[in-house]
C-alpha cells in the first residue's frame, strides 16, 4: 500500500489539538504529517468563551496568536490557531444565523488564506474533520482544493449539536468529493443517501503508548491512590452514552470489586445512586500520555455503552487501547457490526448480571499468553495502519481527478444554510 506523500493537506478539525484527550483527527493528522505538509486548523473558540475563560491556557494561547505568529508545531503537525468567532449556535436556523455564520467563515478563512500565501502553498487537499459548523469554508479558501474530504468521526447526540448539526453536515457532505467515516453505521448513513464515494477507516490505538501499561507494576496514576482490591475500569468521557443503570447493578453483583470511571464527567447524565455508591470512583481526566498508568490498574477494562441507535455509530478509541495494554475487555454489545468480529478478545455482557459474570470470567481466565494475544490484535490496528488507509483513499481519488463530487445524484436539492 503506497503512502500518500509530498502533499499539502489542510485539516479543519472539530476536536482541538490541545484537548486533554486525544482524538481520531489528531492521531490521523500526526501520522499523515510524517510524509506530508499537514496544517491543522482547530475549531475556533467564540467571543463568549473568550470573555468567560480568558484566564484559561487554551484561551490565552489563542489571544497571543493575534500578536505573534499564529502557527505552532506539535508532533510534526503545523497547528494554525484560528481567531475568535461569533457565538451563533443559540440562533434559530435562518437569515440571521446565515449572516453570522458567513462572518465566522470569513474570519477563519482570512487567517488561513494569509498563512497559505505566506507559505507559498499553491495546491492542497482539504479535509473537514467533523467541523460541520463551517460547511462552506472550502469555498472561501484562496486556493481551490485538488480534493475535498468530509471526515465523519462520531454520531450526533447532544442537543447543542443537533440544533444545527444535521443540516450543516449535509451541506459539508454535498460540497465534498468523498466521505470517510470511522464506523460502519456512519458509512452506511451516507451510502444510504446515494453517496458512492463513502469509505470506512475505523478508529485504532496508539499502540506504543498503551502497550507500556504491560510493564507498569505499582506505579499507577496518582488519581487511583487509595483504591484497593480488584478494579473494573473505564477510561473515557462519562456522559449520555454510558449505561449507568447497568453499571450500578453490575457493581452490586460484584460485591468485592471497585469500579473506576476515569475521565471528564457530564454530571447531568449521572444518577445520584452512581455518584453516591461507595465502590464507584470518579477519578477525573488525565493527559493522554498518562492514560496507560490509569489502564494499568484495571483488572478488567470495560466499555459500558447503551445499546441504542446512536451507539451503533461509535467505534471507540479505547477498544484497541485496552487491548494494546493487554487488558481483558468486557463490553455491552452496543455495536454488533464491530464487536462481533472481535469476539476472541472482547466479552459481551447483555444484562447487569451477565455483564458482571463476564467480568468475573475474564478476570479468572486471564493469563500472560492472552495478554500477549490481545496486544498482538491491537498491534494490527494502529493509527499508522489507519493513516495509511486514509492516505491511500486520498491518493487514489487524486489520481482519478478531475471528477464530480460525491453529491452528484438525481433529483438532489442543495440544503439551505
Amino acid at each position: 500500500m503506497t503512502r500518500l506523500a509530498n502533499t499539502n493537506i489542510l485539516v479543519l478539525s472539530l476536536p482541538r489539538h490541545d484537548e486533554r484527550y486525544t482524538s481520531t483527527t489528531w492521531q490521523i493528522s500526526r501520522e499523515l504529517a510524517l510524509d506530508n505538509n499537514l496544517i491543522l486548523v482547530d475549531h475556533p473558540f467564540t467571543f463568549a468563551e473568550l470573555l468567560k475563560g480568558f484566564h484559561k491556557p487554551e484561551i490565552r494561547k489563542r489571544i497571543l496568536a493575534y500578536f505573534k505568529k499564529p502557527v505552532i508545531e506539535k508532533e510534526g503537525v503545523k497547528v494554525l490557531l484560528p481567531p475568535f468567532v461569533w457565538p451563533i449556535n443559540f440562533l434559530p436556523r435562518g437569515i440571521i444565523y446565515n449572516l453570522f455564520s458567513g462572518l465566522n467563515h470569513g474570519l477563519v478563512a482570512r487567517r488561513i488564506n494569509r498563512f497559505l500565501k505566506q507559505s507559498h502553498i499553491e495546491s492542497l487537499v482539504y479535509i473537514n474533520s467533523f467541523d460541520f459548523y463551517f460547511p462552506g469554508l472550502k469555498k472561501k479558501l484562496a486556493i481551490k482544493p485538488a480534493l475535498s474530504v468530509y471526515h465523519c468521526i462520531d454520531p450526533m447526540v447532544k442537543s447543542f449539536t443537533l440544533r444545527h448539526g444535521p443540516y450543516l453536515e449535509q451541506i459539508a457532505v454535498e460540497q465534498s468529493d468523498m466521505v470517510i467515516s470511522t464506523a460502519p453505521a456512519l458509512q452506511k448513513k451516507f451510502t444510504d443517501q446515494g453517496i458512492e464515494n463513502s469509505f470506512l477507516v475505523p478508529n485504532a490505538a496508539n499502540y506504543k503508548l498503551f502497550n507500556k501499561a504491560l510493564a507498569i507494576k505499582g506505579a499507577y496514576h496518582k488519581s487511583l491512590a487509595g483504591i484497593e482490591g480488584k478494579v473494573v475500569g473505564y477510561l473515557g468521557n462519562i456522559e449520555r452514552r454510558t449505561d449507568f443503570d447497568l453499571l450500578h447493578d453490575a457493581v452490586e453483583v460484584l460485591s468485592d470489586w471497585n469500579l473506576v470511571l476515569a475521565g471528564p464527567v457530564e454530571p447531568g447524565y449521572v444518577p445520584e445512586k452512581v455518584f453516591d455508591h461507595p465502590r464507584i470512583h470518579f477519578t477525573g481526566s488525565c493527559n493522554h500520555e498518562e492514560a496507560p498508568s490509569v489502564v494499568a490498574r484495571f483488572d478488567v477494562a470495560i466499555i459500558p455503552f447503551k445499546c441504542d441507535e446512536v451507539s451503533q455509530g461509535i467505534y471507540p478509541l479505547k477498544l484497541f487501547e485496552y487491548l494494546a495494554a493487554g487488558k481483558p475487555v468486557v463490553s455491552t454489545n452496543f455495536n454488533p457490526e464491530v464487536l462481533d468480529s472481535l469476539g476472541e478478545v472482547v466479552e459481551m455482557g447483555l444484562t447487569p448480571e451477565d455483564f458482571a459474570d463476564k467480568v468475573l470470567k475474564a478476570y479468572a481466565s486471564d493469563d500472560e499468553e492472552k495478554q500477549k494475544h490481545r496486544a498482538l490484535v491491537a498491534s494490527k490496528n494502529t493509527w499508522t495502519h489507519r493513516a495509511r488507509q486514509f492516505g491511500t483513499l486520498i491518493r487514489f481519488a487524486l489520481e482519478k481527478q478531475p471528477k464530480g463530487n460525491v453529491s452528484q445524484r438525481k433529483d438532489q436539492k442543495q440544503p439551505e444554510a
